[in-house]
């Protein structure tokens, strides 16, 4: 009678640990599922694609020699390629190692002729606007690449304080695009009296600017940035520093 008391006992101690072990996994899940809800997509990203095996330099790079993936538009740079039929049949011009991303500096550049096509938008990232305006760089033009981060400094003339004032609009601006030109050609476009998109900026003060190299770059900015950049423009003359590289 012990002995199937004990074997009884010993069922339902069985019994009662299976209930509690299925109960146990059905909070956990429970648990993991409500934790999972709380955790916010992230919905801003873009498309960006990378090498899925090692591509040597010079050859030419097919449709299984890479991937897509998305990142988050945080990240994005203006060097990413995302479209795929501009990697495509293109030969690399340095190694590219499995799992890198496909930049413009590691293919063969497209013809002269397709370098602003009617798809230019498409490769803007997402919320952003390609913003061309015009600076004034005092070193050697040379020592600036697409790719540099740059700051952007207002210099204007205040005229109820009549101060000379300097202000930086944009900081850490990855440079799209670079289109040197002549001091002549700037000039034509400026005021009568020299200044170049001064407004009301007066002239004694801020002569010396003009000894700089005047450029157009194109950066990527959000709706304010471009807003902010242009009242700059407009306001005063624009400078542009190079900064540390990461």
């Amino acid at each position: 009678m012990n002995r199937i008391s004990l074997i009884i006992k010993q069922r339902i101690l069985s019994i009662i640990f299976i209930i509690i072990s299925i109960a146990g996994g059905v909070f956990i899940f429970l648990y993991v599922g409500s934790l999972k809800e709380k955790i916010p997509e992230n919905v801003n990203y873009n498309q960006i694609f990378i090498a899925r095996n090692d591509i040597k330099d010079d050859e030419m790079i097919t449709a299984d020699l890479i991937e897509m993936q998305k990142i988050s538009a945080d990240i994005f740079s203006g060097k990413f390629i995302i479209d795929k039929e501009e990697i495509v049949g293109k030969k690399a011009i340095a190694d590219i190692l499995k799992g890198e991303i496909i930049t413009e500096d590691k293919i063969e550049k497209k013809s002269a002729g397709n370098d602003f096509s009617y798809s230019f938008s498409f490769h803007i990232p997402d919320g952003l606007r390609a913003v061309s305006v015009p600076v004034s760089f005092y070193g050697d033009s040379g020592l600036l690449n697409e790719g540099d981060a740059v700051d952007l400094v207002s210099t204007y003339y205040e005229q109820e304080s009549g101060d000379l004032c300097s202000v930086t609009v944009l900081s850490g601006k990855e440079l799209i695009l670079i289109n040197n030109g002549s001091e002549e050609t700037y000039m034509e476009n400026g005021n009568n009296g020299g200044n170049f998109l001064l407004g009301s900026v007066n002239e004694e003060k801020l002569e010396d600017s003009f000894y700089g190299n005047h450029i157009i770059i194109t950066l990527y900015l959000s709706k304010n940035e471009a807003e902010e950049i242009f009242k700059a423009v407009e306001r005063g003359v624009v400078n542009l520093s190079i900064c540390h590289g990461d």
